[in-house]
């Protein structure tokens, strides 16, 4: 196999954030296929399972408090509390003809995720497509978030407001969605990949509001129509974002790395 390496400069708009995840044990469990749930203790992984008929794939998200215990977990289309029930009104968190498209659960990476705010609050993002717009090759066209209250229903939580467009009339890839704690240590930064160009949207999420902070286009590498393999991430230090995809061309995967450095983007095309 050889490898080629294409280098590109580009300007991006600084954006100023921190990793927290790992620091405050936000991302300390997980769960995935029928219930399994890893936890990582030192340098121990524990597993245990809660069997609750639900299956989580690669679409599945979890977050945990700050001393590591699981607060919430979804399987990308349904919301759960620590012991496996839905969480009142979790159920059912994309729109109808989407979920039941993907048989009530997401299949595709980083499709979902959990924000925490302050005063046991959690924002939860899924993209997906609109009722009326629904088709395999189709991109996702519109970014959802719920609002979920820990405090509410007597500290059982609840989402109390469900499925609230922050993006619509787009093209997002299906997977590629990742986000990063603002700088000021309360809010966060959302991003997230664009349709077959190679854009980047920007998303703040605040206390209390949502805003929508443009977009980043660059010239290559383009990522391609097929949507479905994919995942970006952070550094532990938050000053560095790198979106990864496959593509098969003739018979061959090609991966394509394109690592954001402050000011700087630098692409890798591996064949």
């Amino acid at each position: 196999m050889t490898k080629k390496v294409i280098l590109i400069l580009m300007l991006l708009q600084t954006i100023v954030c921190s990793s927290v995840f790992a620091q405050s044990k936000l991302g300390h469990e997980w769960i995935t296929s029928w219930g399994a749930r890893v936890k990582f203790e030192g340098n121990n992984i524990l597993m245990r399972y809660t069997y609750n008929g639900a299956y989580f794939a690669a679409g599945s998200s979890s977050i945990c408090d700050t001393n590591g215990n699981m607060v919430l977990y979804s399987n990308g289309f349904n919301i759960f509390d620590s012991t496996g029930n839905y969480l009142e009104d979790g159920d059912t968190i994309v729109p109808t003809s989407y979920y039941n498209q993907y048989s009530g659960q997401s299949l595709l990476s980083q499709t979902s995720i959990f924000l925490p705010m302050d005063s046991n609050k959690y924002y939860f993002i899924t993209p997906a497509n609109s009722e009326g717009n629904l088709c395999f090759s189709c991109h996702n066209d519109v970014m959802l978030y719920s609002v979920i209250d820990m405090n509410a229903n007597g500290g059982a939580g609840k989402v109390v407001k469900r499925m609230i467009p922050f993006a619509t009339n787009g093209q997002f890839r299906k997977t590629q969605m990742m986000a990063c704690r603002h700088g000021n240590g309360k809010d966060w930064w959302l991003l997230k990949q664009g349709g077959d160009s190679n854009t980047v949207y920007k998303y703040l999420f605040t206390q209390d509001s949502v805003y929508n902070m443009g977009y980043q286009e660059f010239i290559e590498p383009l990522w391609g129509a097929w949507d479905i393999y994919g995942q970006s991430t952070f550094n532990m230090d938050g000053n560095k974002y790198a979106p990864v995809v496959t593509q098969v061309v003739s018979g061959q995967a090609r991966y394509f790395l394109q690592i954001l450095i402050g000011v700087m983007v630098y692409f890798l095309i591996l064949k």
